[in-house]
């Protein structure tokens, strides 16, 4: 049986030779691990692409195969003409409740989902306020929501397309991590982000609890570096900001943010 990740890269290389014939080619909307497995294959086979997903800070994109003529071109041009399909396959949708209830990312999900859509449809989905969320899909999609769309969490909603100011960052909340550790060893991190003793962190990860860079791993013995992102499933994602000056008891300073 073929797995997930044959299949994610069989459809990349179809793509590919679909975009080498001269056509511009793009993926459905990819979470950040698939994004990981396809960047990898794709510098391999040297196939020129961009990855966006409605705004810069985006985490679910679209890998975007260019064709040469596209890939050669000057950049404010290639910008310009990436701006054109940008709009049509990654279009910034505004749904609005009635304000009497608080919604959350989980209705929202949930409401679109029912309508018999399919996850890779649709890109993140930025919950900006208690009544009021921003999704990302392509135009035949926002027209099917438009129709189609009418309540989320038995609260009446309207839809419309917007345009996002260029500093948009999805909304993210994040609340700042600090810790010291024996070292910048993957299980010393963990085990201080997640508030347990070291024996129990190097446990996660031979359960296939944890992730860095969207990847799992059970390796225990890897360095973390600024920027790593650390996924504990049952504990949180978070963004490692530092882990380098010493104390002067001979520990590491861990800075790091959590998604809340």
């Amino acid at each position: 049986m073929i797995s997930a990740e044959e299949l994610l890269l069989q459809r990349a290389a179809d793509l590919a030779a679909r975009a080498e014939k001269g056509e511009l080619t793009y993926t459905p909307f990819l979470t950040p691990g698939e994004q990981v497995k396809l960047i990898r294959y794709l510098e391999h086979i040297a196939a020129p692409f961009v990855l966006w997903g409605g705004y810069a800070a985006a985490e679910r994109r679209r890998a975007y195969l260019l064709p040469p003529y596209l890939a050669e071109m000057e950049e404010m041009l290639k910008a310009e003409l990436l701006h054109d399909c940008y709009a049509e396959s990654a279009l910034a949708l505004e749904v609005r409740g009635s304000g009497y209830r608080e919604l959350t990312h989980r209705d929202f999900l949930g409401a679109l989902l029912h309508l018999g859509v399919e996850r890779d449809r649709l890109g993140d989905i930025c919950v900006v306020a208690p009544d009021r969320a921003i999704f990302f899909c392509d135009r035949v999609m926002a027209a099917f929501f438009a129709e189609h769309l009418e309540r989320v969490a038995n609260d009446a909603v309207r839809m419309q397309s917007i345009e996002l100011p260029t500093d948009f960052d999805g909304g993210r909340k994040l609340q700042p991590v600090s810790d010291t550790v024996a070292s910048p060893r993957a299980d010393a991190v963990v085990a201080a982000l997640a508030n347990l003793s070291r024996e129990k962190a190097q446990a996660l990860f031979r359960e296939g609890r944890v992730e860095l860079d969207y990847e799992p791993t059970e390796r225990t013995d890897r360095t973390v570096t600024a920027g790593t992102v650390i996924v504990i499933r049952g504990c949180g994602k978070f963004i490692i900001r530092s882990v380098s000056d010493m104390t002067r008891k001979g520990r590491y300073r861990l800075l790091a943010d959590r998604y809340v």
